[in-house]
């Protein structure tokens, strides 16, 4: 194994594990209720899903005609404004002191409705792209829902257990995001300096001022 191959290793390894304990830290501080209870605002969870499904999609392809960009980023750009329910989203909503509930909740339907949204309209945004539905869905269940329903189960059976536990989690996403951030950007420096003249980061910058 090459030092290059390691490196790679460790990012992919951080990025699991950021994902797992973030949905295990996320469940195990919260109960089903709690997460329910903001999506019966029926008013806010319209608005978000026209935002996330319907905004953000066409001002990535509003982009692409505006920028002119390699294809490889304009398919990469589309793709992402795209695919909603990170798990970026409860972990900066937590660190803003917002309503974690809902973060936690609208990300589990954001996920749910990726799963069958970009099979639908990836075709018509990238013409002769073709997306299997199961691909997107396995990483979705196995990396961020099954722990998330674990973390919530843990706690309705051990709510003490999962107090204790819960801290531990949240710091080993913490940890875990942050390794990821200094060797992915060690990784990619030549590729991130490449991005430079060609619109790709000026791109993106405006639609992550979308999604944010």
């Amino acid at each position: 194994m090459t030092l290059i191959e390691f490196f790679e290793a460790i990012a992919k390894l951080s990025g699991v594990l950021f994902v797992v304990a973030s949905m295990l830290a996320m469940g195990l501080s919260l109960t089903m209720a709690q997460i329910l209870q903001p999506l019966k605002n029926i008013r806010l969870v319209v608005l978000a899903l026209l935002a996330n499904f319907v905004l953000v999609p066409l001002l990535a392809y509003g982009i692409t005609l505006i920028i002119p960009l390699e294809q490889s980023l304009k398919v990469g750009l589309i793709v992402l404004s795209t695919a909603a329910g990170a798990p970026f989203l409860p972990k900066l909503v937590q660190g803003a002191k917002g309503n974690v509930a809902f973060a936690v909740g609208l990300m589990v339907l954001l996920m749910v409705v990726t799963i069958g949204y970009m099979p639908l309209v990836l075709p018509f945004l990238l013409p002769g792209v073709q997306v299997n539905p199961w691909d997107i869905a396995q990483s979705l269940i196995v990396l961020m829902l099954i722990p998330l329903a674990l973390g919530l189960l843990f706690k309705a059976h051990s709510p003490d257990s999962a107090a204790h536990w819960q801290p531990v989690m949240a710091k080993i996403s913490s940890l875990a995001i942050l390794i990821l951030l200094v060797v992915g950007l060690g990784l990619n420096v030549s590729n991130i300096l490449a991005l430079i003249g060609t619109g790709g980061i000026v791109a993106l910058l405006l639609l992550l001022s979308a999604r944010l």
